[in-house]
């Protein structure tokens, strides 16, 4: 693959087997790409594949089977105005994902069937699926359904370095579809930190799906639509910088403003530091503004050297809610990056190392590098409403915890906000956060106040957590309602 100073123009859909035959084909006939992330995991769905698989049926998503032969035909090693000698159509976008789950092989093998079937070579590539489930108990995990080890970017890269069109994988960190595809096209290296943490913040936003768009009011996991192209799915330009503007599908319904970036940066984070496997990205250094309708520029990303560990989770039933009382939980541990090497299997049949990387650092404290001071607080009449009505809350799942962050839309709203929402503040509007360990964030940049709540060891975490949060009722400066006097 040949690297180009030209953004890349990366779409996501996050599709699931209920969609409809032709969903993914339908979004490229409308959306210029270079590369379409195709995510199809959630916690429910790798479940249902181990239960699958242990049946005797396939351990990936079948889905994907359907989703990718419609749209064989636009497949390619080419690109949006970009033409390459390599693979079976110039001009053509590739497909990278993570239907492979528990047997990316598998997927791999029938996806190059059923391509001949239609008389197309396939150049197909795959990671290893990382599965560790045999060695959960040792690695910390207890009784569990199934556990992976959620890799990152490279071993993505060097199989679209080889000419891929299709990469498949397993469930791979939440950014690492994204970033891996646009370390391939920039030709980054693992140095290149600054760059590549502006991939994680932009494959961070990319998969929550619609919730970029404000089409759903999504949670970690719950981002699935019964129509991936005009339910809002996202579309982000990356430049060789890793500055990025996040746009949407142009028939899509939804709209992508700064309220919408934000509110996809704020899932599943905790503070100022958010490790993906290949580098840690500073939150704090994040900027986001409005470029036009529909275009949101993100700039601004440093990056720290990666973690000395990644993720290693493990997901059964017979957790809280849920309609069959068979709610997933999931328990999450550290591995050390010397320990947590893969395989990538090129179109060409090599098996490839993925190396770790070389330099790591611990991660520093979550509390922000550079102290905050609050500037003017607005004034007027104290008036009772609900907190809803001058900020919005997110939540998301942070290891076996969750993140409750709330976050408003200018710098003397956040002032108030900071001042008013202390950790003594949450426990009286959220009593069931009564004997949790809690940590309270502030992310000045992204005008958020972040609570990160563990339920104790041994003990699942409550379901909806936090969910009436936006309801509950406080006192605001007149000046934020504009009511005052």
């Amino acid at each position: 693959m040949t690297t180009s100073p030209r953004p890349l123009r990366i779409g996501n859909v996050s599709a699931s087997r209920t969609d409809r035959s032709s969903a993914t084909a339908e979004f490229l006939a409308a959306a210029s790409l270079d590369v379409l992330a195709l995510d199809m995991l959630s916690d429910e769905a790798m479940l249902d594949l181990a239960e699958q698989r242990a049946t005797g049926g396939p351990g990936y998503e079948r889905a994907a089977l359907v989703q990718i032969g419609e749209c064989l035909d636009r497949l390619g090693a080419g690109g949006a105005g970009e033409n390459s000698a390599g693979g079976n159509r110039a001009g053509g976008v590739r497909i990278v994902t993570n239907a492979g789950a528990l047997d990316p092989a598998g997927l791999v093998r029938d996806l190059r069937a059923l391509a001949a079937d239609k008389g197309v070579e396939l150049a197909v590539a795959h990671l290893d699926p990382g599965e560790v489930t045999d060695r959960a108990a040792a690695l910390g995990l207890g009784d569990v359904d199934v556990a992976t080890v959620r890799h990152g970017a490279f071993g993505i890269a060097r199989a679209l370095a080889a000419g891929a069109v299709v990469v498949v994988t397993g469930r791979v960190s939440r950014e690492a579809l994204v970033a891996g595809a646009a370390a391939a096209h920039h030709g980054w290296t693992p140095s290149a930190l600054d760059a590549l943490a502006g991939s994680v913040a932009v494959g961070h936003v990319l998969s929550g799906g619609p919730g970029a768009t404000g089409v759903v009011d999504s949670t970690t996991d719950v981002t699935r639509t019964t129509d991936p192209v005009t339910g809002g799915y996202p579309i982000a330009e990356i430049a060789d910088d890793g500055c990025s503007v996040i746009t949407r599908h142009p028939s899509a319904f939804g709209s992508v403003t700064v309220g919408t970036v934000t509110d996809q940066l704020l899932d599943g984070v905790a503070g100022a530091r958010y490790a993906a496997p290949d580098v840690v990205l500073r939150l704090d250094s994040l900027r986001l503004a409005q470029e036009g309708t529909d275009r949101v520029r993100i700039s601004g990303a440093r990056g720290e050297q990666a973690p000395p560990v990644v993720a290693v989770v493990g997901m059964s039933r017979g957790g809280q809610g849920g309609a069959d009382g068979r709610r997933p939980a999931r328990v999450a541990r550290p591995l050390p990056q010397d320990e947590s090497g893969h395989t990538v299997v090129l179109p060409d049949g090599a098996r490839v190392r993925v190396p770790v990387p070389r330099e790591t650092a611990p991660i520093g404290p979550g509390d922000l590098p550079v102290p905050w001071s609050a500037g003017a607080v607005p004034g007027g009449e104290p008036v009772t409403a609900t907190l809803g009505s001058v900020a919005s809350v997110r939540r998301g799942v942070v290891g076996r915890g969750v993140n409750i962050a709330v976050w408003t839309w200018d710098d003397s709203a956040f002032a108030w906000l900071a001042g008013a929402l202390t950790a003594e503040r949450f426990r009286e509007l959220i009593p069931e956060l009564e004997g949790m360990d809690t940590r309270l964030y502030l992310l000045p940049n992204l005008r958020a106040v972040n609570l990160v709540a563990r339920p104790p060891r041994g003990e699942v975490l409550r379901p909806g957590l936090g969910a009436d949060l936006a309801a509950a009722r406080l006192e605001i400066p007149g000046e934020l309602l504009e009511v005052g006097p």
